[in-house]
């Protein structure tokens, strides 16, 4: 195998680590690759990688994503094997005195009747766009073998961090459960149809992502989480796998409790990001590496952020002869290639995987 083709992005790599066959090396996903170290990367100044962090506007009720010619030359740069981009927060928007409408991003919805006054998500002002960008998306990497990731999916984190707010939404949790479904479901609902624009798209993978623990375990209990939980997401997993659609699925936090009950029932093939300072990745691939792939746990706060490129390279380097074994390791960080993270080291973990991580 050459060089110049374990270097190339292969959409088929991806897909061989999501449902456990053996690529021609391991892959490598950043669902960001933040502005200044693009900027390094390309020479131009070109945004992020990942529209949610640049915010949607009151104009548009959606951040564009980056022009897919410069995701390209990314994931040239990087050997990705996918660009993609996002909706993970609901649209959800209220209407002010004037007739200005904005999205909901302050915790408003408190009772049934801000949830009335609620204007749910639509096809013209929010699902439309979406598809304009697959459109564009697909049409730029016609002829390539690039492929196609949505992440989508936040409908834990959409409640209680937008809608709902943190406090009011987990009270309600208990003291008006019928009120926390309702959002819950409205934002499934939302979700649903995105994801059959980005399946009508040809997609690659379909990245779920809802952040629903601390360190230290989920935010509630995981019985009542399971319960809330779990058959709604199971919802948005289940077109992609009708479809023969791949399912990678990220939440931060301390996912070693709820793996075996919560985590394997979901369906997902693979697993992101699995942070190091709550979870043992070498242990959640030995008892799981067979049956779901894995991804992440590159320390950004460690060696990548705040070491040589001596070090990155030896991280890096330990990670995969433990979790390349058998496939099913897709190498990432475990959040994103932030601001902070010199170019350099993250060349050295680039070049780190082609040294160590061909199979």
């Amino acid at each position: 195998m050459s060089m110049e083709s374990l270097k190339k992005p292969n959409k088929e790599r991806i897909v061989q680590a999501l449902i456990g066959e053996i690529p021609d090396r391991v892959p490598h996903f950043e669902v960001a690759i933040e502005d200044k170290v693009v900027k390094e990367i390309l020479g131009r100044d070109a945004g992020s990688t990942l529209a949610a962090s640049r915010g949607a506007s009151d104009d548009t009720f959606f951040a564009p994503p980056m022009d897919p010619k410069d995701y390209i030359d990314i994931v040239n740069y990087t050997g990705q094997d996918v660009i993609g981009f996002e909706s993970l927060w609901v649209p959800a928007k209220y209407e002010d005195e004037q007739g200005n409408m904005h999205i909901i991003n302050d915790g408003r919805i408190k009772t049934f009747e801000d949830l009335e006054k609620a204007i749910k998500p639509n096809w013209e002002l929010d699902l439309a766009p979406r598809k304009q960008y697959f459109d564009e998306y697909k049409k730029a990497i016609e002829g390539t073998d690039i492929g196609l990731f949505y992440l989508t999916g936040a409908l834990f984190q959409s409640s209680y961090q937008f809608l709902g707010g943190f406090d009011d939404f987990f009270v309600n949790v208990y003291t008006n459960r019928e009120l926390a479904e309702a959002l819950l479901d409205m934002c499934v609902d939302f979700y649903l149809h995105a994801i059959d624009i980005a399946i009508d798209a040809g997609l690659t993978f379909l990245f779920l992502a809802d952040d629903v623990c601390f360190k230290q375990g989920t935010f509630l209990e995981p019985g009542l989480f399971k319960d809330l939980w779990l058959p709604r997401m199971q919802r948005l997993v289940k077109p992609a796998k009708d479809a023969g659609i791949p399912v990678m699925f990220h939440s931060c936090g301390n996912v070693t409790d709820i793996f075996e009950d919560i985590i394997m029932e979901l369906g997902v093939d693979c697993i992101n990001p699995i942070e190091p300072y709550s979870n043992d990745i070498f242990e959640i691939k030995r008892k799981y590496g067979d049956k779901i792939s894995i991804s992440g746990n590159i320390d950004i706060a460690g060696p990548l952020a705040f070491g040589t490129p001596e070090e990155v390279d030896a991280e890096v380097k330990e990670h995969l002869e433990k979790l390349m074994v058998g496939g099913r390791y897709i190498l990432s960080s475990n959040h994103s290639i932030m601001n902070d993270i010199p170019l350099k080291n993250y060349d050295a973990l680039i070049n780190a995987l082609y040294k160590y991580g061909v199979y």
